[in-house]
């Protein structure tokens, strides 16, 4: 779904958007085929998941220069954050849904043992996956594997903003999937407008909470349940203690990644005041190490559209706090550097949304409670970061936090199998 009110201009001779009427009739078909029985045999699903792992494998090149085109990614980040790690996925699923399909037997209940009950798993039907523009593979192929493994049928809505992506997704499709149970519907708001009118069984949505709230909505008028991943705005707690300039490493890292455009990179870094110079320095040593040519000619992504670009560029232009190493920019490329700040205030700019670009604010704080207070008064993060070798100053965060996704000592991508959880804003 769109970012804004007006439409976007369809580029025809790369992505064709799927016509409005036809949409009902796509979701009848993969109905009427799910209906059938198709899916249900679990030899059927395992040849689907290949297919799907092979959709990827066979097509590495082609995706690479579709990411180049769209978001001016580099072919090793488009490798490891999306390509491999979505094989990894597929496989994984792949040897194990099998087991997972099993009936099992409850605990035992004195009520019940005499019934001999047991949970099968049935699968819900047709499921809708409704993908970002960021990791477009990464997160419509994690959800369409986990449909195809419990058996769905699924309808995948790409975005319209990846168009080469998508019309690569789009092309590969009918060539390795079963077109009977799993389409791809391409379009704006007129085309998602139409998806989320019609009744599924499961609508999957990654994307703003605000979008989200569209989508739940829709869903509730025909009691679907959904599975949301939206962004927040992360905080990283940063330990005086810690070793800085490790620190420093690893956050620009996480934040130089799709130009910072990812719903769980650091948006902001909490630290004591006193120390706040002594890691500024160290972002300027490891933004040497990084960039020793300048980040003008470093492989770093660019923002998604014009939109995008002049959002965060807005950010920069109105914050108060004080560059300490990047801040270039280059609309004709709609890329801007990594660039960290310092000396931003509680109620400055930059912190007022997510920012989903390649800002990095520091905010000086007078102790770590300050900032527990702080976050805990805003939206749920959906991730949150603690820089710090002391147990103490660990627990002491987390006792005192919100639900969410914590990454201790380190930032890293989550391991396989780790159940998504969340909870809902605070308005």
């Amino acid at each position: 779904m769109s970012s804004t009110n007006q439409r976007p201009i369809q580029a025809s001779s790369v992505l064709k958007y799927t016509p409005v009427e036809e949409i009902q009739q796509i979701r009848d078909r993969v109905k009427a085929t799910f209906a059938s029985g198709r899916l249900r045999p679990l030899q059927y699903r395992k040849e689907q998941l290949l297919r799907l792992a092979h959709l990827i494998e066979d097509n590495y090149t082609r995706f690479e220069e579709a990411y180049k085109l769209d978001l001016g990614r580099h072919k090793l980040e488009v490798t490891a954050c999306e390509l491999d790690m979505v094989i990894t996925e597929l496989m994984y699923v792949y040897n194990n849904f099998e087991t997972w399909a099993q009936p099992k037997k409850p605990p035992f209940n004195i009520k019940s043992w005499a019934f001999g009950p047991v949970i099968r798993k049935v699968p819900k039907g047709v499921v809708l996956v409704i993908g970002p523009f960021n990791f477009p593979l990464n997160s419509t192929m994690s959800s369409l594997a986990g449909s195809i493994a419990a058996g769905n049928a699924c309808v995948l809505k790409m975005s319209e903003q990846i168009p080469h992506v998508s019309a690569l997704v789009t092309e590969l499709f009918p060539k390795y999937l079963d077109q009977d149970l799993f389409r791809v519907v391409n379009g704006a708001i007129p085309e998602t407008t139409a998806l989320l009118d019609l009744q599924w069984d499961h609508i999957v949505f990654t994307g703003s909470p605000a979008v989200g709230k569209i989508v739940s909505a829709a869903a509730a008028k025909h009691l679907t349940p959904t599975t949301l991943e939206l962004g927040g705005k992360n905080p990283v707690f940063c330990d005086p203690k810690m070793d800085l300039d490790l620190t420093a490493r690893r956050l620009l890292w996480a934040k130089q990644i799709n130009a910072g455009q990812n719903c769980s990179a650091p948006n902001h870094i909490f630290i004591p005041r006193e120390a706040q110079d002594a890691l500024s320095n160290a972002f300027v040593k490891a933004y040497k190490e990084f960039y020793p040519y300048g980040a003008e000619n470093a492989p770093i992504s660019t923002l998604v559209n014009s939109a995008a670009f002049n959002r965060v560029k807005q950010v920069l232009e109105k914050t108060r706090g004080e560059v300490v190493c990047g801040g270039q920019v280059d609309e004709k490329r709609r890329w801007i550097a990594p660039t960290v700040l310092k000396n931003v205030g509680l109620n400055d700019a930059v912190l007022e949304n997510e920012l989903f670009g390649p800002i990095l604010p520091i905010v000086p704080v007078n102790d770590i409670q300050e900032a527990i207070d702080y976050t805990r008064s805003q939206p749920h993060p959906l991730s949150l970061y603690v820089f710090t070798d002391d147990r103490d100053f660990e627990e002491h965060v987390k006792l005192n936090q919100v639900n969410s996704l914590e990454m201790i000592a380190a930032c890293k991508l989550v391991a396989k199998a780790r159940p998504l959880a969340g909870s809902g804003s605070l308005a």
